[in-house]
């Protein structure tokens, strides 16, 4: 999932705790460099606290963040993790090791340290709207709304930018790829299911089930996924056929990447598969959204799909419109 750039907040968060004398010096002789920006200084003065004091917390969390602000992001990684492994309460570990995260644009790997930095204690510094931002980027505007407006309540001064930006306008609105099934051929839902990433819809005829079908139909939403070029996304979806029906056909159909939500229609047919020789062939229809890549298909148990198949579905796929709700 490609999501763009999210700029972290400058800032210098240094804790302190007790140890023994020969540590506590090096660790405030960090904290000094550090607050004078002397990432490389400080990062010295953390080392000789750590081989004074190996179990000291503060030196690898205070190290880590000056890694971060030198951009080694390894090594920033490990001493977070030391910290947490140290003391497992201690949420600004978890914030900074989410800010590596972000800073590599692991997003899921972030949220989940941003999680764990919140259940700790929501207060911390910059980690709700942290949070919101990527929840946003990866469509979950509710729940970016939501950590902004509890960023806000706190007094986070970022929070009202968010707000802005993200929960009163247009994009907080829901979207979606409309598909208008004819009710006369008596169409079902056979299986629904959604979670992050996907949102994925099967449906069948009326008198058959999902372990024997004529004809099914599938719409599938990609969360996330944007700008991906047609002919690309054709390409994925063959090749993912091919695992599984080395002999499966491609035939191209038409496109238009010159509107506002690009698509390409086209074919895979497929005489056999690995594990059972029921031919099946589909014809596909991708379009590309704002906030996430939609593919749909009508498939038969067919070893090709016929003419007149292929230009009813074809026109059928053409009436698909993405909305905002």
């Amino acid at each position: 999932m490609k999501m763009k750039k999210i700029l972290l907040p400058v800032a210098i968060l240094c804790s302190l705790k007790t140890f023994g004398q020969n540590s506590q010096d090096y660790l405030q002789r960090g904290i000094e460099k550090h607050k004078h920006q002397d990432f490389k200084g400080a990062i010295k003065e953390y080392d000789l606290a750590i081989k004074e004091d190996k179990a000291n917390r503060d030196a690898y969390y205070n190290r880590g963040n000056c890694e971060l602000a030198v951009k080694d992001f390894q090594s920033a990684t490990a001493d977070f993790s030391k910290a947490i492994e140290l003391d497992p309460d201690f949420e600004k570990a978890y914030y900074g090791r989410a800010s590596v995260s972000v800073s590599q644009e692991k997003y899921v790997n972030a949220l989940a340290d941003l999680d764990k930095t919140i259940d700790l204690d929501p207060s911390t510094p910059n980690a709700l709207t942290l949070r919101g931002q990527i929840r946003a980027q990866s469509g979950n505007k509710e729940g970016a709304c939501d950590d902004f407006n509890k960023a806000k309540q706190i007094g986070d001064k970022q929070a009202d930018k968010y707000i802005s930006q993200y929960c009163d306008n247009t994009q907080l609105s829901v979207e979606s790829l409309m598909l208008d099934w004819p009710d006369n051929e008596n169409w079902k839902v056979g299986n629904s299911q959604e979670n992050e990433k996907i949102a994925l819809v099967e449906i069948i005829h009326a008198d058959e089930t999902l372990e024997s079908w004529t004809e099914m139909g599938t719409m599938m939403s990609i969360k996330g996924a944007k700008n991906i070029p047609m002919d690309q996304a054709m390409t994925m979806m063959f090749d993912q056929a091919k695992q599984h029906a080395p002999n499966a056909k491609l035939t191209f159909i038409e496109k238009d990447e010159h509107v506002t939500y690009p698509w390409i229609i086209f074919m895979i047919e497929s005489p056999g598969f690995k594990e059972d020789n029921t031919p099946e062939s589909q014809l596909w229809y991708i379009t590309q959204g704002k906030t996430a890549l939609y593919t749909n298909f009508r498939a038969v148990k067919q070893s090709s799909i016929r003419p007149e198949q292929k230009r009813k579905w074809t026109n059928f796929f053409k009436t698909g419109r993405v909305v905002n709700r």
